[in-house]
C-alpha cells in the first residue's frame, strides 16, 4: 500500500530511504500541519521564530512549514522547528493551494502574502488576509490589535508598549511566556569567522565589540553618523582595550573602509561579501555588537548576545533584548517617523558615543 500521507513520500521519485512503503519501518504520518507566513524583512523573520516555541506547546504533534522570501530561508536552515521551508515562487505558491493545512498564521501585510493566506485551505486561520477589494483584513478578533498598528500612528508610536513578539504571540492565540529567537548555527557557518581570527591573530581575553554600521536597505534614517563610530571606537580602544570588529555588507563597504582608514585604533574589518550565515558567524564569536533596527541587532539578539540597540525613526518599545542590552533612543520630536529618507536625520545624530560607550560598560 503506498502511503503518500507520509512526511518522506515524494511520489514523482523514491524517497530518502528507497523502500517500499508496505515494508517501511520510518514511516512518519503527517500530524497537524501548520503553514507560517512570513517572507518580508529579514530581519523580522528571524524574531518571528520566537513563534515557534509557543506553537508547539500548543500543537505538540504538529509539522511546520514556513514560506518566505528566498534571502531569508537561510535564517531558518537549521532551525529544529521548521520542517519545511517553502520560498516564494509561482510554483510553489500554486502547490499551497492544493494542499490543506490545519492552521495558517499568516504575518505579513504585503499583497502578495496575504492573497496567498486568503487562498490557503485551512479551517483556523490566524493574522492578515486580504478581502474583496484587495485590502488587507484580519481572519480572527485577536489580530485586530497588530491591524490597528498599521493604520494608528498614535497607538504605534506612542501608545503602544508591546513587544513584536506579544504582538504575534496575542494574533496566534497562544500565551507569551518570554520566548526567545530560534536561530541556530552549526560549526561550519562560523569557520570563515575563525579563520579571520586566527589569521589577523586577534587578541584573546579581550572584550570583542561588533560596530555593526550598517542601516540596512529600507531605512537610510537608521544610519548612526561616521564621526560617532570614530569616536566610540576611541572610547572602547582608550579604556576597555577592545577588539573592535567591523560588520556589514555590501552596502557598508565604502563606509567601513573609511573608518578603518580613519582610526589611529586597530580595528578589524570583517569584510562586505561575507554570506548570511558568515555574517552571523562572526557575530557568534563576539560578545557585544553595537546596531541600529537592523538584521545585524537581530542575529546579535538571536545568538543571545549582548546588545546596544540605536534607534532613530523606529520604534524601540517592540523590540526585546531580553535583559541583555541596552536601548538607545534619543526621542526627538519628530520620532519615530518611519521616513525613509531625511534631511538632517537628527534622531540618530543626538545618539551620542558617549552614550552608548556608557552602555557598554554598564552591561560588562
Amino acid at each position: 500500500m503506498i502511503k503518500s500521507n507520509c512526511v518522506y513520500f515524494r511520489g514523482d521519485k523514491p524517497c530518502q530511504f528507497k523502500r517500499p512503503c508496505e515494508v517501511c519501518s520510518d514511516y512518519e504520518p503527517f500530524a497537524k500541519r501548520i503553514l507560517i507566513i512570513k517572507g518580508r524583512a529579514q530581519g523580522d523573520v528571524l524574531r518571528t521564530t520566537a513563534l515557534l516555541p509557543g506553537l508547539k506547546r500548543k500543537f505538540s504533534e504538529s509539522h511546520i512549514s514556513w514560506l518566505v522570501d528566498e534571502e531569508s530561508k537561510d535564517l531558518l536552515v537549521h532551525n529544529p522547528y521548521v520542517d519545511r521551508i517553502i520560498c516564494f515562487s509561482w510554483e510553489d505558491t500554486l502547490s499551497l493551494w492544493v494542499e490543506k493545512f490545519e492552521v495558517l498564521v499568516s504575518l505579513d501585510k504585503e499583497a502578495p502574502s496575504t492573497s496567498v493566506a486568503t487562498r490557503i485551505n485551512s479551517p483556523q486561520k490566524f493574522g492578515f488576509g486580504m478581502n474583496e477589494y484587495s485590502n488587507l483584513t484580519i481572519f480572527n478578533k485577536a489580530s485586530e490589535y497588530a491591524y490597528r498598528l498599521g493604520i494608528d500612528d498614535e497607538l504605534k508610536f506612542y501608545q503602544n508598549k508591546k513587544t513584536y513578539q506579544e504582538i504575534i504571540y496575542e494574533i496566534a492565540e497562544i500565551e507569551y511566556e518570554n520566548d526567545e529567537y530560534v536561530f541556530r548555527l552549526k560549526e561550519e557557518d562560523k569557520r570563515k569567522a575563525q579563520e579571520f581570527f586566527r589569521k589577523n591573530k586577534v587578541p584573546k581575553n579581550k572584550l570583542s565589540v561588533g560596530l555593526n554600521t550598517g542601516s540596512g536597505t529600507k531605512f537610510e534614517t537608521k544610519q548612526w553618523p561616521e564621526e560617532r563610530y570614530l569616536k566610540l571606537i576611541d572610547l572602547l580602544s582608550a579604556q576597555l582595550q577592545a577588539n573592535i570588529f567591523l560588520l556589514g555588507g555590501s552596502r557598508e563597504k565604502n563606509f567601513n573602509q573609511s573608518l578603518e582608514k580613519k582610526s589611529p585604533h586597530r580595528v578589524y574589518n570583517t569584510g562586505s561579501d561575507n554570506s548570511l550565515l558568515d555574517f552571523a558567524g562572526f557575530i557568534s564569536l563576539l560578545d557585544f555588537v553595537v546596531s541600529s533596527d537592523t538584521l545585524g541587532m537581530h542575529l546579535a539578539i538571536g545568538l543571545a548576545k549582548k546588545v546596544v540597540a540605536l534607534f532613530g525613526p523606529t520604534c524601540p518599545q517592540e523590540i526585546d533584548l531580553y535583559k541583555r542590552g541596552a536601548k538607545l533612543f534619543a526621542g526627538v520630536s519628530c520620532a519615530p517617523c518611519y521616513q525613509q529618507t531625511c534631511a538632517d536625520e537628527k534622531c540618530m545624530k543626538e545618539i551620542t558615543a558617549e552614550q552608548v560607550f556608557e552602555a557598554i560598560k554598564t552591561l560588562v
